[in-house]
């Protein structure tokens, strides 16, 4: 998508893209979470879905969570691409959680890549800061914003890092999972030479392994450092591979640890041979842990992105 050199946009000082070249490694989740836990601190945060899937970790479509604005929809993508069309602001879906306001993704993300496409022709490299002029207008609200980045689209990739500070990669052991960072390395490099130099890389991690194989995550750093550069940060902690409590709470749009403060109050397996209760009503106590990890996680990524400042 670029082309030319041109004149840059400073993007906000405390804006985070969660990117990465292959989807199915937690991104959304990962971005969601670190969004929610800037919020629960007390410090006014947006989390901008530059996605075309509908993750909906937070249960804004599906549990009508949030203060949706008057006027034309904004969900399902929507509002991002009315945006970006129009030149206009970003418009929220506010208060998703206390501090949180969230810009959904969806299927009309989908449509920004063609309008990009079109405007090459008279704004060149420009178009990879649309979504950089369209933050701008709205970025002085907040102490934080988050961009959860679409993953195997060049052109979104380059519109998301385009906007952001700091880039935090984030992969499984896989190897379609460390080629995919090819991606999203070769991205950074094209936007941060022609049209945003502030962008830096925070970091790089493992997703959903399990925390004691440790000669496996050895291999990982190394396949990292391989496809990113040899001084690319490495985050230490790895979230553990849980994947039952994170479907169940992906299902109810809750934050991990939103789903595991329910557990004192669970129904028990007991209940559910009783016939007192369904499975779905019993929480996992594996979520405890996962709830931890991230927590871990947040607080790790906020440490590297304050280094890389």
């Amino acid at each position: 998508m670029l082309s030319d050199a041109m004149e840059g946009i400073e993007p906000p000082a405390s804006c985070t893209v969660i990117a990465t070249g292959k989807g199915g490694v937690g991104k959304s989740t990962i971005a969601s979470h670190l969004a929610a836990y800037h919020a629960a601190r007390g410090e006014r945060t947006l989390l901008v879905c530059v996605t075309s899937q509908d993750d909906d970790d937070l249960g804004i479509k599906e549990f009508g969570r949030g203060i949706r604005p008057d006027g034309e929809p904004i969900l399902d993508g929507e509002g991002l691409y009315r945006s970006i069309h129009g030149r206009s602001p970003l418009v929220p879906v506010r208060e998703v959680r206390p501090n949180l306001d969230v810009v959904p993704g969806g299927e009309a993300v989908g449509e920004v890549q063609q309008l990009l496409m079109y405007r090459m022709m008279t704004d060149g490299a420009g178009v990879a800061l649309s979504l950089a002029r369209s933050l701008a207008p709205i970025a002085r609200w907040y102490q934080h914003i988050v961009i959860d980045s679409a993953p195997e689209n060049d052109s979104l990739e380059q519109l998301a890092l385009g906007a952001a500070r700091f880039l935090v990669v984030p992969t499984r052991s896989d190897s379609s999972s460390i080629k995919g960072m090819r991606r999203i390395s070769r991205n950074f490099k094209a936007v941060r030479k022609q049209v945003n130099p502030h962008l830096r890389v925070a970091g790089a991690f493992l997703y959903a392994s399990n925390p004691t194989a440790t000669s496996l995550h050895n291999e990982v750093k190394e396949d990292i450092r391989k496809v990113l550069g040899e001084t690319t940060p490495i985050l230490s902690t790895v979230v553990g591979y849980r994947e039952k409590p994170a479907r169940n709470a992906r299902n109810k749009g809750l934050l991990f640890s939103e789903y595991a403060a329910m557990l004192p109050a669970s129904a028990r397996s007991y209940d559910v041979a009783a016939g007192r209760a369904k499975v779905a009503d019993v929480v996992p106590e594996a979520i405890v842990g996962l709830s931890e990890d991230m927590n871990t996680l947040n607080n790790e990524i906020i440490d590297f992105c304050r280094r890389a400042a």
